[in-house]
């Protein structure tokens, strides 16, 4: 085994950095997961679950898995003390281009909310397109 000292080391570490010339560093900053290709797929945002009179409004998690054949724009009424399923209901209906890959096209749910007074939970999507869903059945009306 060769036993280089220390300072040795450091001596050439130095020269090295010295002998680099700075026009030729690459000091771009590297790509994110989020810029790259090995992560296309996007996060959903996430609305907040909104609750009322013991039932949680919430966009469903995973709704293909539940038969929906997309993954956004499904909202779920969950009674808070059984956690039963009260109601689903898919707000909008999103084509996808086979050409293009389908997380890219997904189109979420970015904020619910909820008018008590009129018994209607607002829901709207990442294009700021607006639903009003009726709390007692789940009916859905287009704004």
């Amino acid at each position: 085994m060769m036993r280089v000292p220390l300072a040795a080391v450091a001596a050439l570490m130095l020269a090295a950095c010295l002998t680099t010339d700075p026009s030729r560093a690459d000091i771009s900053p590297s790509p994110s997961k989020e810029n790259s290709m090995e992560s296309a797929k996007r996060r959903a945002p996430s609305a907040r679950p909104v609750e009322h009179q013991g039932v949680r409004y919430e966009q469903l998690r995973r709704p293909r898995e539940q038969g929906f054949q997309q993954s956004g724009g499904v909202i779920a009424a969950i009674d808070e003390a059984s956690g039963e399923q009260l109601w689903v209901v898919q707000l909008y209906e999103t084509t996808f281009d086979p050409a293009e890959e389908r997380d890219a096209q997904e189109v979420y749910v970015s904020e619910l909310t909820l008018d008590a007074k009129q018994g209607v939970l607002k829901a709207v999507d990442e294009r700021k397109r607006v639903w009003l869903i009726r709390l007692s059945d789940g009916s859905v009306n287009p704004q």
